[in-house]
């Protein structure tokens, strides 16, 4: 199967995550989409995420209605940093008989070779890139080229729409009280709001 692993901290998942699942679905003919949160992400201060169980009930809410979109525990199982090439590793030698498919934004590309071992990433997937705000498809394929010049790699360029919305803005607007139910599938705000999360102290 060709399966597209969407990995991030997930605090919250919104609707511009769900956006970038659906439109890597059907623009690369994905069999599957696995939404997988970091259990301890290297870019995060752990101390102040919500709990990794409250982000894959989160996550669980917001695609129980997506037959193609799934949502996966599997970094839970280890106990290391979330490292996106340690994943993939584990996920190859476990799954040999899936292709995998790994969706980032432009904003992630635009530094990708500084990442822990892109070249191992590259050569274990194919790279689907969701083009945000502030990037053209110009300047991305411009820098595709470059990490091509440095390491064997797939990259494709989607063309999905943008929606353009972060998980810190959502939780600043949450912080502020305001509405934010245009940016979060319902059933997630209703267990934001449940739990109390995100609010000032």
């Amino acid at each position: 199967m060709k399966i597209g692993i969407l990995g991030g901290s997930f605090d919250p998942i919104h609707n511009g995550h769900l956006n970038m699942a659906k439109s890597a679905l059907e623009e690369f003919e994905l069999d599957k989409v696995w939404i997988m949160p970091a259990a301890h992400s290297p870019n995060k201060e752990e101390a102040n995420m919500t709990s990794g169980q409250m982000r894959l009930e989160m996550c669980e809410l917001a695609v129980k209605e997506l037959s193609e979109i799934e949502v996966s525990d599997f970094e839970f199982q280890y106990q290391e940093t979330s490292y996106t090439y340690m994943t993939l590793q584990r996920l190859c030698e476990k799954y040999p008989e899936h292709e995998f498919y790994f969706i980032m934004g432009a904003d992630s590309l635009d530094y990708f070779e500084k990442w822990y071992h892109p070249e191992i990433i590259a050569q274990l997937c194919t790279i689907l890139v969701i083009i945000r705000e502030g990037f053209s498809r110009e300047s991305m394929q411009k820098k595709v080229k470059e990490l091509q010049k440095l390491f064997s790699c797939d990259i494709r360029l989607a063309t999905c729409p943008r929606y353009d919305i972060s998980s810190t803005e959502i939780r600043n607007i949450l912080h502020s009280s305001q509405s934010c139910k245009e940016f979060i599938p319902e059933a997630v705000l209703e267990y934001i709001n449940k739990n109390n999360l995100y609010k000032l102290v």
